[in-house]
């Protein structure tokens, strides 16, 4: 019964969404196909422009970090190689000698392509479906008729993950995968220097982190009501969340500079496009241990939701402290490292010989962990801050 009731108000949009998901990613590989190939002809079929590059060929170069100098290209099919060659090394992007062949690969190393144009946009709208998929029932009042179905709570939850859910999952999985297909089939070789499986070890990474940013909205989504508040939330939450690879490297740089080595840090832990980078197995295991304790959480307080509270900024008033924590903890983490990142730059400072003090950092940290702190608690417990100035301007108003 419940499987018809959800087909049969979410069918339409479901499938839309879907057709939609998978449409961007072959879109972006049509994009990306069509930029490498007007690339491909302006540089072997414009005489003017390799005229251009042989005259100026001071002007065409590139940085060599052996000798930490821009290098002039030994030949114009050095420097043709060099930009059109699908993916570089973030190291030593367009050096000639560095340009790695399909079967290349290095796990420290960072590849990266000229277009990744469909991650934005996916990294937006899977995370904004799986906050739509409980908040938009709570808003239009159709958890009234679902929790008046004699059906528990516990399989309303977990039978709107498995049809609503799990379909916008695959269809990343599968868009992406078609992508890869196409991608490796329009770039001819050398110039399409991944295999496919490197691809597809980039498809499944990659889907592992979009069930990571799914699973959180979705989570953000169960447990607010405000239908103001509660968007605003998600969107903050949502840019906190994109900022966790970078909190993530800047502290494996402080780690790097307090035992006194500059930092070396690959940024390849996270895969945001589906490129060479195979991404880490055990990264995408701790994604799904988060998104699986953030869905248990929403799971165990859906089984206790008021309708009552349905304005109320959480839904679940017993989480009002949990919430608090981790809000505040989570936000000046990635804050504390990201906006402000008050211990990296102690300890670059300390790294270089500029004298700092131990109790900078300490302070600001401090200050940003007292100001969030705050200002979450404003939010979590504006209700009830409210009411009690409320009852003490009548207070004040009935001795007068």
């Amino acid at each position: 019964m419940l499987k018809a009731i959800y087909l049969e108000r979410y069918k339409k949009p479901l499938i839309a969404l879907c057709l939609v998901i998978i449409g961007i990613c072959l879109l972006n590989a049509k994009l990306q196909s069509d930029h490498w190939h007007s690339m491909h002809t302006q540089y072997t079929e414009n005489r003017e422009f390799k005229q251009n590059v042989a005259e100026y060929r001071d002007q065409y170069t590139y940085f060599d970090p052996s000798s930490q100098t821009n290098k002039a290209y030994d030949s114009y099919e050095e420097f043709v190689n060099a930009n059109l060659y699908f993916y570089r090394p973030t190291s030593d992007q367009y050096n000639p000698a560095n340009l790695p062949e399909a079967t290349d690969y290095d796990q420290k190393e960072n590849y990266t392509a000229d277009n990744t144009s469909n991650f934005p946009f996916l990294f937006l709208l899977v995370p904004l479906i799986g906050f739509l998929l409980f908040f938009v029932d709570a808003k239009t009042g159709f958890n009234h008729f679902l929790f008046s179905l004699p059906i528990s709570r516990k399989e309303i939850f977990g039978k709107k993950l498995l049809y609503l859910g799990v379909p916008i999952l695959l269809s990343v999985l599968v868009g992406q995968g078609l992508y890869a297909l196409l991608i490796h089939s329009l770039i001819p070789a050398p110039y399409m220097n991944a295999t496919l499986g490197q691809l597809f070890a980039s498809v499944i990474s990659y889907f592992f982190t979009m069930v990571g940013l799914f699973s959180a909205s979705a989570f953000v989504g169960s447990m607010v009501g405000n239908i103001v508040f509660g968007p605003l939330t998600w969107f903050v939450f949502w840019l906190l969340m994109l900022s966790i690879p970078d909190t993530i490297y800047t502290v494996l740089d402080i780690i790097t500079l307090r035992n006194g080595n500059a930092p070396s840090v690959s940024h390849n832990l996270f895969i945001t496009f589906i490129g060479k980078n195979g991404g880490y197995w055990w990264i995408s295991l701790l994604i799904c241990l988060a998104s699986g304790l953030l869905l248990f959480w929403s799971y165990r307080k859906y089984q206790t939701i008021s309708l009552e509270n349905d304005g109320s900024y959480l839904l679940n008033k017993e989480s009002r402290w949990p919430v608090w924590i981790f809000m505040t903890l989570f936000s000046s983490a990635i804050l504390g490292t990201t906006l402000f990142s008050p211990w990296h730059n102690y300890y670059m400072n300390h790294f270089i010989g500029e004298p700092v003090s131990i109790w900078d950092p300490i302070n600001s940290s401090l200050i940003i962990l007292a100001v969030l702190g705050l200002l979450s608690f404003t939010l979590v417990f504006f209700s009830d801050i409210k009411r009690k100035l409320q009852q003490r301007k009548t207070a004040i108003l009935s001795k007068q």
